[in-house]
């Protein structure tokens, strides 16, 4: 006997099998959630691989923000922020009179690749480790037929509530057959993991449609059969009606990555979508027209490759030699720190400093040829040594006439590599020629607009506000620095938070809002680091002071990251004591002392890094973070991370965990010249007590990233550039 649905769903079916592919132009649509597919339903398409946006959408009553990623091909995540506009956030007294806010994430990853007989298959999660309040599960099969792109999905809970096809997963376990409120998370339990809840239901349901790709560029429009019962909907505070399954729409791909959609659905409401994307991948920003100019390689005399090098260099020739180094190396933007000359071995090292360019190939190969200008003739090896706060990060040795080759194109970029030598770091250089060149004291400073924010809540959606930042920086020695940021109000609405912290944990992170309110004219950092090398590929740093808006004290680091290795290791300690709520130079009671063991590794493959850390946090909560980030070509890094402690979920409180996620992105961008400079971001659904960790000074690994073995490799066409 065949259902109405099976019948619906095998009609689709049909329309997928045997169809040829066709490519589709532009980036692919989002529908109402913010991942790629249709209106109310995915499909298994994907963006392209380093795409990053932001969109929002509206169709009554669910009003939402939403940031979408691929970091990975094939894989999708999205982060939703959803407004219920006929659901109150609580109790009157409680909410404000402000509605319902949820948050959730969702996922997707590509199971097969559409071939020539068969579609795209990937699987989904619509909403998971929130409320559950637009929880579903699905596998979604797409296939191409020309301007024609098919979809067919079938769905487990609000994806497929209008179903009546049983639940497979019954068969193979009994707990698939339960009402899925009451698993994993529901909406009284907010913020769990909601495990529990995924591919369970009695029934499930299908749901799918049809994009045609219209002669008009960047015009689509839409069709679907819509799986849920809007009669069952557990977000909201009154029912929703639906006279009809099918939902139409068209989305219009403005300029590139621009997209506007409109939509008509349940046969009762219009929907609007709004979406902007990039690619952190592809990106590289504007040509960089205010970089110096490469440097000639010069080209040597043959006659005198064959010369003897000197038995020794007298000090004057030293002494104008060093000047010429360190002027030509000064017209790339790099400061000369200290030079060996060693005949014997007819070889130069050369130690620079720059804050310029993100890419170690690059700069060590601009460096090689600006000294080959100046260097005696009998030179045949240049060894360029990195130097970060004031350490090393890197050594790369290369034959000058491969340089020299490259100039008269009878050379490559792969012949300079077979003649290099990625060296270990030494832990100084005591035994240069010349050493202490850096121009010491240093002094430097910024200033500009800066924002601080807290999105959702019962009070209100968005609390913002605009400030000036004022930001310095003092190096007396090489391997000692002071830095300072001060921070000036010039508007913000935060007098209009009300909610307290009812934290059942030391309060070290939730009196965010006493922090935002009376913190408007703040010394937000007024710190000293002191970073040395003890032994080859061994960092330490000392640091002291107030290290940010809500901490102070006195911390260390100690990492270890083994020469050309993808893993490294180090372990932190400090004793902090929270500051007081002006963000001046007053301390309030509270004083931990928190430290982490950490280790890292650089994955070989889309430059995945991963970072796992035990210790104790500042609520004195022992537990474990995991990090996962991608390292775009760009430059931009795009991660996740959560935190696990022994604190209880029903002690943490709402969110049960401390999960996030965070971006970097490097100026460079946006700027016509290189800087090493970035923006970061990191965003918490929630600020809770549990899982938190202190900002405690220069982060180590970060600070020698630069000697990274594999970005090296990698960025070997940099070399030329």
């Amino acid at each position: 006997m065949c259902c109405p649905s099976a019948l619906r769903g095998t009609l689709l079916v049909l329309a997928l099998a045997g169809a040829p592919a066709a490519s589709a132009d532009g980036t692919p649509s989002l529908n109402d959630f913010g991942g790629v597919g249709l209106l109310q339903t995915p499909t298994a398409r994907f963006a392209a691989e380093g795409t990053l946006g932001a969109g929002v959408s509206s169709i009554k009553p669910y009003n939402q923000i939403q940031i979408f990623a691929a970091p990975l091909p094939g894989f999708e995540a999205v982060f939703r922020y959803t407004d219920v506009i006929d659901r109150p956030y609580g109790p009157e007294s409680f909410s404000g009179f402000q509605s319902y806010k949820d948050r959730s994430f969702g996922f997707k990853l590509r199971l097969i690749e559409e071939g020539a007989h068969w579609p795209q298959i990937a699987i989904g999660i619509q909403d998971f480790g929130g409320t559950g309040v637009f929880g579903g599960e699905y596998l979604v099969a797409s296939r191409r037929w020309y301007d024609w792109d098919f979809s067919f999905g079938l769905g487990w809970g609000r994806l497929g509530e209008g179903g009546d096809l049983r639940n497979p997963l019954t068969r193979l376990a009994d707990r698939f057959d339960r009402d899925r409120t009451g698993t994993g998370t529901s909406t009284s339990t907010p913020g769990g993991s909601g495990i529990g809840r995924l591919f369970t239901g009695g029934t499930i349901g299908p749901f799918g449609g049809v994009q045609w790709h219209t002669p008009v560029d960047g015009l689509s429009l839409q069709l679907e059969y819509d799986g849920n019962d809007y009669s069952n909907e557990r977000g909201t505070g009154s029912s929703i009606r639906q006279s009809l399954p099918v939902n139409v729409g068209a989305d219009y791909e403005v300029s590139d990555g621009f997209h506007l959609g409109l939509g008509y659905e349940r046969g009762e409401r219009l929907s609007f979508r709004l979406s902007l994307r990039t690619n952190l991948d592809t990106g590289r920003g504007p040509q960089k027209t205010l970089d110096p100019l490469p440097p000639t390689i010069r080209i040597r005399d043959p006659a005198t490759l064959l010369s003897p090098a000197p038995e020794r260099i007298e000090a004057a020739e030293l002494a104008a030699l060093t000047t010429q180094v360190a002027g030509v190396l000064a017209q790339q933007s790099f400061a000369l720190s200290a030079l060996d000359l060693q005949p014997a071995s007819r070889m130069a090292v050369v130690w620079i400093e720059q804050q310029r360019y993100r890419s170690a190939t690059l700069v060590a190969g601009r460096a090689i040829r600006a000294v080959s200008g100046v260097l005696p003739p009998w030179v045949d090896r240049i060894t360029v040594v990195g130097i970060d706060v004031g350490v090393e990060t890197w050594r790369m040795a290369v034959n000058r006439a491969e340089f020299e080759k490259f100039a008269q194109f009878r050379g490559s970029p792969e012949e300079i590599r077979r003649s290099a030598d990625l060296d270990p770091v030494q832990p100084d250089h005591r035994d240069a020629d010349v050493q202490g060149l850096m121009k010491l004291p240093m002094f430097g400073w910024d200033t500009g607009p800066g924002f601080r924010q807290q999105i959702g809540g019962p009070d209100g959606f968005y609390f913002g506000q605009l400030l000036w930042r004022l930001t310095g920086d003092f190096r007396p020695t090489e391997h000692l620095s002071f830095s300072a940021a001060l921070s000036f109000n010039l508007v913000n609405n935060f007098d209009q938070i009300a909610l307290q912290s009812n934290s059942q944990l030391p309060r070290v992170r939730s009196d965010i809002v006493e922090y935002l309110q009376q913190g408007q004219q703040a010394v937000s950092r007024l710190e000293t680091n002191y970073i040395w090398s003890p032994a080859s590929g061994v960092y330490a740093r000392l640091s002291a002071g107030l290290f940010e808006d809500m901490y102070g004290g006195v911390a260390s680091e100690v990492l270890w990251r083994p020469h050309f290795q993808r893993w490294a290791m180090g372990i932190d300690a400090n004793v902090v004591q929270q500051r007081d709520f002006a963000v001046r130079f007053n301390f309030r009671d509270y004083r931990v002392a928190t430290g982490h063991l950490n280790l890292y590794y650089d994955f070989p493959w889309y430059g995945l890094k991963a970072k796992l850390s035990y210790g104790r946090y500042l609520a004195k909560d022992w537990g474990t973070t995991i990090e996962m980030a991608r390292e775009f070509r760009s430059g931009a890094t795009l991660g996740v991370f959560a935190t696990f402690t022994d604190v209880p979920a029903r002690v943490f409180g709402e969110g049960s965990f401390d999960k996030g996620f965070f971006l970097n992105l490097p100026f460079d961008l946006v700027f016509p010249r290189s800087t090493r400079r970035s923006v970061g971001f990191l965003f918490r659904p929630l600020t809770r007590d549990g899982g938190q960790k202190v900002r405690d000074g220069i982060d180590l690994y970060n600070a020698t990233d630069g000697g990274n073995g594999g970005r090296i490799v990698s960025d070997w066409a940099d070399v030329v550039r």
